[in-house]
């Protein structure tokens, strides 16, 4: 089987456009743990998947390898051959069109059932994007409508981070890389130090934004992740240089609570102190409300943080948690006070991690624990 799926299996020609599964597998992982329940054959450090389509005139062919990429085939099982029409989306015609809805019909199923959704296409622009949550609990939105396909951070309304697509031509790159897909992520620098980072492999005057203050670094490995992390935190720094963190007392935090996964009610019913998987960079003394998730949506507890960074020895049969927090229930709220919607107007649009509260939620907390202390 391995000899047969490596005859027909083939490389992207020059000039080519993107082909039809490189665009349904865009942006998607594999889960090898998956792969054998779905019907794929694991022969020769490749995982193989046939299944035949339109009463078996056609045959569509699925080859994943050990790191994870994919190509597909569609076998005209007559002639014996890969039949290539379907894998050009300019290709139009009822009998083409016929054979790609049952080829991307396969394709789609296999999505569902053995891959996982990634927000970016690069595997290090996804390891920043789930570092840049667990440490500060940034979301990051859309900020064109037209351009739905560039993110950005931000940090006090300001950008820090710009992701997009681009090829290297548009960074002043030519010959042959001029046409390369990359995926980069815009930077703001401290002017002194630009002409020492143009000189790191992968970084690039900025496209689109100020030259003098900005880079758009490519996100393809050519830098180290921890070099990475260091010139994402430094361009949040210098768009924001005085956040919300305060060094000389304490940060004020929102966390998510899933009640479907905790029970915290049940918890805090019996006991106003209890201990918490310790959250990004919060410290003792750090105020910390929790957002109770789904079907919730709001606010309900606020605590203060009394000890952090705390060696898990506590739950040994979680050994996933490494550090433990402790926490003191301040006050209860009512979930009418500070609902998803009031907190989307007060500046924090998602709590899918920790994250520092806005100006405006910090002021609506305290607002309510006064109330609550005047009402006792």
């Amino acid at each position: 089987m391995d000899k047969e799926y490596g005859k027909i299996r083939r490389s992207k020609r020059k000039g080519e456009k993107d082909l039809l599964d490189q665009e349904v597998f865009q942006k998607k992982r594999v889960r090898f743990e998956k792969l054998e329940g779905a019907g794929f054959v694991h022969v020769g450090g490749q995982y193989l998947y046939h299944e035949q389509i339109l009463d078996g005139d056609f045959e569509v062919r699925v080859q994943i390898d050990e790191n994870g990429l994919v190509s597909s085939q569609v076998i005209d099982m007559d002639l014996e051959e890969e039949y290539r029409a379907v894998q050009v989306p300019t290709a139009r015609g009822s009998f083409v069109g016929q054979v790609r809805e049952a080829y991307l019909a396969v394709l789609e199923n296999l999505v569902a059932t053995c891959f996982e959704a990634l927000p970016f296409a690069k595997d290090q622009t996804n390891r920043l994007a789930r570092k840049i949550e667990r440490e500060w609990g940034d979301p990051y939105d859309r900020p064109f409508d037209k351009y739905g396909d560039i993110v950005s951070y931000r940090i006090g309304g300001k950008w820090y981070a710009l992701i997009l697509p681009l090829k290297l031509g548009q960074l002043g790159v030519t010959g042959p890389e001029a046409e390369k897909a990359v995926e980069v992520v815009n930077l703001k620098v401290d002017p002194a130090d630009m002409e020492g980072l143009l000189d790191l492999p992968g970084v690039y005057p900025s496209y689109h934004m100020s030259k003098k203050s900005w880079i758009s670094l490519v996100l393809g490995d050519a830098l180290p992740d921890e070099k990475v992390w260091e010139l994402v935190a430094r361009s949040r720094h210098l768009a924001n240089p005085n956040p919300l963190a305060n060094d000389a007392g304490p940060d004020f935090w929102v966390i998510p609570a899933n009640p479907k996964v905790y029970d915290i009610d049940s918890e805090f019913a019996e006991t106003k102190v209890v201990y918490w998987t310790q959250k990004g960079r919060i410290r003792k003394g750090d105020l910390v409300a929790m957002y109770i998730t789904a079907p919730v949506q709001a606010i309900r507890y606020v605590c203060r943080c009394l000890e952090a960074d705390l060696d898990n020895t506590l739950y040994p049969d979680e050994p996933h948690v490494k550090k433990l927090m402790k926490v003191e229930l301040l006050a209860q709220i009512s979930d009418d006070v500070l609902p998803r919607e009031r907190m989307m107007a007060l500046g924090v649009r998602a709590v899918r991690g920790p994250r520092r509260m806005t100006k405006e939620l910090r002021e609506a907390v305290e607002q309510e624990l006064r109330r609550l202390s005047d009402s006792n």
